[in-house]
């Protein structure tokens, strides 16, 4: 409550007081004047009528009750009696009760009762004792009078009351517009930097004149440094959120976004969407080639390269940051699956073309990871998926995108998946309308006989305008949706028929989700014994399958792998280092080849526990009669060391 109504209050609540205790004390003394009015006349009426008794000619009966009834009949009094020596009534005279008399109500009555008080007084004739008077007034008049009087004042009270309320309404409305004028305009002012017209000199309120001055000295003094502080502030904002070097958001702007978009706001609703996080695995190398000034120049022209890419898509409000050095990252609020994939295929493409060739004459490396959100999700376990999809792709050593999914991700619970019926969509009519092709690239290994006749394909989704979606983007929601045997059996038509125009062999990735749907395997072996295929094309047809597989799907993959070799095709297993323990069940089913990456090649100078490691599987699987292909080789002394391992001639890099 403010000062200026605690202050009428107060004065308003001792007015009251005030007021109430006229009323009380003035109700009060009247109510005793008419008390003691009615006992004078009761002792008065009865002294006069008692003298009259005594005199020698009305000492008889009749004159005696015509003197007690002529005073009875004035109307003044409620009861005159006269009683002999003995008690015996003589004469007696006494009002009926009528309820309802007089013009005060009952209640009031009853709240200010008034006495009716009797006086006695001795008649005698002459020495001879006759009896005894007895004079009771009646307060009717009175109890009238009273209520009279009571309603004047109370109506006195209640005006006054009223007249100070409407004076305190008005007081405080003529305070509130002279402290409007005097203080609050003024303050107005400095608030909106001064530019309103400045309010006259002249003051209304003459002790608001020294506050009033001082809110105008004041106002100066802030207009005067306006300009500079707003200097200021924009160069702090633009420190604190902003990337020195590539003039692109940073960390913490970012990860405020994703924390407005997921917990959202009155005005804007919480959202989900997709982050893409890219990572630049070389930039070392790069630092080491390239001179400072221009690595910063790099890095500016990689992120004003996305940005041109984002401007394609307008509608989706992307957000880019740069979270570290080497740390990129892309917020798409509100984008369905497809749409999101559009723009990341968009910076895929615009990273490939600004990668440039280091000292050791390879190009740099790009690392990208992708997951959605919803809602339900936080900025910890968002990061958590994206620094998981990042270490996927780095150690899988491809350029690819690794999608995470916040619904395949352990840590979060099934929801609604973002984009769902729009992957639906796209999917199914990709499968309909033949939009899924295969990209292939060489992948020879080693200068032996192999060299030039290995290939390696890789799902593609033909998407209009976009161009090519690769398979690390839609392939995790093809096995959301159930449809991943469908892109896989698709996969091997095209293989098939690639084949037949081709030399060389032809690997293919199937996914682990497919062999677990019931109608891959039957249509897999329809399409491997076609009247298409021929004993020398299925030699050179690899399906190569995730080592994952044999430990948590051990009798699919072996019915897989069987099939396969009964088809005349062979079966490769990939990223083994990754899950060690495949190495137990290596033996169970026909595999042509073990393929060796990731982490254990890249550290195999160095870490005796990766040497040791590669040792295992390669003598295991040299053991069981199969190939091993070594990639992700990061160094030439690296490929010395793997040559030179026992000379064994069955390890191609």
């Amino acid at each position: 409550m403010s000062l200026l109504k605690q202050l009428l209050l107060s004065v308003t609540v001792a007015i009251v007081f005030i007021l109430s205790g006229t009323l009380v004390f003035s109700i009060d003394g009247a109510r005793q004047y008419l008390n003691t009015q009615l006992q004078a006349q009761s002792e008065n009426a009865a002294s006069s009528l008692a003298l009259s008794l005594t005199q020698p000619a009305n000492q008889d009966e009749i004159t005696r009750e015509l003197l007690i009834a002529a005073l009875f009949d004035s109307g003044q009094f409620r009861e005159i009696g006269l009683k002999g020596t003995d008690g015996q009534v003589l004469v007696e005279r006494r009002a009926s009760a009528v309820t309802g008399e007089g013009m005060a109500p009952a209640w009031f009555s009853r709240l200010l009762p008034l006495a009716t008080p009797t006086a006695t007084r001795q008649v005698s004739d002459g020495w001879k004792q006759v009896g005894e008077l007895t004079v009771t007034s009646d307060d009717l008049s009175a109890r009238d009078s009273l209520w009279r009087s009571s309603t004047r004042v109370f109506l006195l009270v209640v005006g006054a009351g009223l007249l100070w309320a409407l004076f305190a309404i008005l007081l405080i409305r003529w305070l509130k517009r002279a402290l409007k004028y005097e203080i609050t305009e003024q303050v107005q002012l400095i608030a909106e930097g001064g530019q309103s017209t400045p309010l006259s000199p002249r003051t209304q309120v003459a002790e608001l004149a020294q506050a009033s001055r001082m809110i105008r000295s004041v106002r100066e003094r802030v207009r005067a440094t306006a300009h500079e502080q707003s200097a200021r502030i924009e160069s702090l904002h633009l420190e604190v959120n902003q990337d020195s070097v590539t003039g692109l958001a940073n960390r913490k702007y970012f990860l405020n976004e994703l924390l407005r978009v997921l917990k959202g706001s009155a005005d804007s609703p919480a959202q989900g969407g997709h982050v893409l996080l890219f990572r630049q695995r070389d930039l070392m190398g790069v630092n080491a080639t390239m001179p400072h000034n221009e690595v910063d120049q790099w890095l500016y022209s990689v992120g004003q390269g996305v940005k041109r890419a984002m401007g394609g898509f307008p509608g989706m409000q992307a957000q880019l940051a740069r979270l570290n050095g080497s740390d990129f990252v892309l917020l798409m609020p509100d984008a369905i699956g497809p749409d999101a994939t559009r723009l990341v295929q968009q910076v895929r493409q615009v990273l490939d073309v600004l990668r440039i060739r280091m000292a050791d004459g390879h190009l740099c490396r790009w690392g990208l990871s992708l997951t959605d959100f919803t809602p339900d999700c936080d900025v910890s376990t968002v990061l958590t998926r994206l620094d998981h999809g990042l270490m996927r792709a780095e150690s899988a050593g491809h350029d690819d995108v690794e999608y995470i999914s916040y619904a395949d991700n352990s840590h979060g619970k099934r929801v609604v998946d973002t984009g769902e019926a729009a992957w639906r969509g796209l999917l199914a009519d990709a499968l309909l309308k033949d939009r899924l092709e295969l990209s292939v690239h060489s992948a020879d290994y080693g200068n032996g006989d192999n060299a030039g006749k290995r290939h390696e394909a890789s799902l593609a989704l033909r998407d209009g305008d976009a161009g090519l979606l690769s398979g690390y983007l839609f392939m995790p929601a093809a096995v959301r949706l159930g449809l991943s045997a469908d892109c896989d059996l698709r996969a091997i038509e095209l293989g098939l028929a690639w084949l037949d125009k081709h030399n060389g062999d032809l690997v293919i990735k199937v996914s682990l989700p497919s062999l677990l749907q019931p109608h891959f395997l039957p249509e897999m072996q329809r399409r491997l014994s076609g009247l298409l295929t021929h004993p020398e094309q299925m030699r050179r047809l690899l399906l190569e399958i995730d080592a994952h597989g044999l430990v948590a799907y051990g009798a699919e993959v072996q019915e897989f792998c069987q099939q396969v070799a009964a088809a005349g095709a062979r079966t490769g297993l990939r990223r083994l280092a990754q899950q060690p323990d495949a190495l137990m069940h290596l033996h169970l089913a026909p595999l042509a080849y073990v393929k060796l990456g990731g982490d254990v090649v890249t550290s195999v100078l160095h870490s005796p526990g990766a040497r040791k490691l590669a040792v295992a599987i390669v003598e295991t699987a040299i053991e069981l009669g199969m190939k091993v292909y070594v990639d992700d080789i990061p160094d030439d002394d690296t490929r010395l060391v793997l040559q030179g391992y026992g000379g064994l001639p069955k390890i191609e890099l």
